[in-house]
């Protein structure tokens, strides 16, 4: 009798919702719906109150407190917003890892609203019990704000110490876990110090702790070659090289020309004891341009090469060029494939199915920020041709460098 009362009044709010915002139907949506409610209406950068509902699913009718605010830096110049969930306490929604901190990522400027989650979960992809690869894990929502239906948006793990199971920080470790988000194009290795980055770990209210990656970028910008290369105290004891070229693959994959300068984070787990083992890894962050977009939504070639400091002095090296070919053809016949990659996004259409639709009719302006105006139809045939000839751009070119 009480899940038959539970059903009966989920049935009630969502009528009422229908009612209210012009008739949205949820009734054959693949995607979760998401309820967030606000005392205060206006969001802003400022964290404020805000309960968390699940309306589609009968078996799940909690209420979860949380903070929200609006996330993002040039994202929050467009009409969609971003926002950024922060749960009173851990919640496991969707599959995902359990945690309490997310993000609502509109993709405003995607028209495919896609590119984060399949660049993600390339990398993921790439992931083995002994060298894991880290990315966000996302699923694809819609969400209503305050009675008002406001489109489809990518839920989001948010990149933080629990997520990446990093040592807790304690004052009397030889070495404190590092989590560094570049946000800036000076996080291009070419000079020392830590302009071009936040940090993130450990919390700045413990501890300010640039020294970890002063030391990397003085040594890969001015470090003599046979220092560089040194097989004992060179690049490679300081930076987890097979993690560097997959990093590396994914942006040039993607043709993300705002992700390898900027727009990654860096990160270092800590130690108890000297002598320090552990090393570097990159993790991508921000790939709405990305699959022959760039950051502001305009076409982007497929033949451009991208690099910075540290990849440019890696292949320099004869038998790292070979290696970082031997991946790539590796890769090539697996989750690098075109087959493959179109999989992903033909799965991903699947799943947003009617979705597509309402998102599109909420947000009919959108099409007008968008170089082209195009469709997400459109869009995705874009893609999909674009990579294409990526795909055989890189194959030569990659091949090619490791030949020279």
């Amino acid at each position: 009798m009480k899940r038959i009362t539970y059903i009966f009044l989920l049935l009630f709010c969502q009528w009422n919702i229908v009612a209210a915002e012009n008739r949205v139907n949820f009734t054959n949506s693949n995607l979760p719906v998401l309820l967030f409610n606000t005392q205060d209406k206006t969001i802003t950068g400022k964290p404020i109150p805000c309960s968390v509902q699940i309306l589609n699913k009968p078996e799940n009718t909690n209420q979860y407190g949380s903070l929200i605010r609006i996330h993002g830096a040039t994202s929050q110049g467009y009409p969609k917003k971003s926002y950024r969930i922060v749960f009173n306490l851990p919640v496991e929604f969707f599959g995902l890892k359990k945690t309490h901190q997310f993000v609502l990522n509109a993709a405003f400027i995607d028209p495919s609203l896609m590119r984060h989650k399949l660049s993600y979960d390339l990398f993921l992809s790439l992931s083995t019990p002994q060298s894991p690869r880290y990315a966000a894990a996302s699923r694809f929502v819609e969400v209503i704000l305050n009675r008002e239906y406001i489109g489809v948006y990518l839920f989001m793990e948010r990149i933080n110490r629990q997520l990446l199971n990093l040592r807790k920080f304690d004052s009397n470790n030889f070495a404190h876990s590092v989590i560094y988000k570049a946000v800036d194009h000076a996080a291009n290795f070419a000079q020392s110090g830590h302009n071009g980055y936040e940090q993130q770990e450990p919390d700045l209210s413990k501890k300010q702790y640039w020294q970890p990656l002063d030391e990397l970028n003085k040594f890969v910008s001015s470090a003599k070659n046979e220092d560089f290369f040194n097989p004992q105290t060179g690049i490679a004891s300081k930076v987890d090289i097979e993690n560097a070229i997959d990093f590396h693959l994914l942006v040039l994959l993607t043709s993300n020309s705002d992700g390898i300068t900027k727009n990654y984070y860096l990160v270092r787990n800590g130690q108890e004891k000297p002598p320090l083992t552990e090393k570097f890894f990159f993790i991508p962050w921000d790939y709405d341009g990305s699959f022959g977009r760039n950051w502001d939504s305009s076409h982007y070639p497929h033949n451009i090469w991208l690099s910075n400091h540290l990849f440019d002095r890696l292949m320099e090296n004869k038998e790292y060029r070979t290696r970082f070919a031997n991946r790539w053809n590796e890769l090539r016949q697996a989750q690098f494939s075109e087959e493959f990659i179109v999989g992903l996004i033909d799965d991903n259409v699947q799943t947003l199915g009617n979705a597509i639709e309402r998102n599109r009719k909420r947000w009919p302006e959108a099409r007008n920020h968008y170089r082209d105006h195009t469709t997400f139809e459109q869009d995705i045939q874009l893609m999909k041709s674009w990579l294409k000839k990526r795909l055989d751009w890189l194959d030569k070119e990659i091949n090619r460098r490791a030949g020279s």
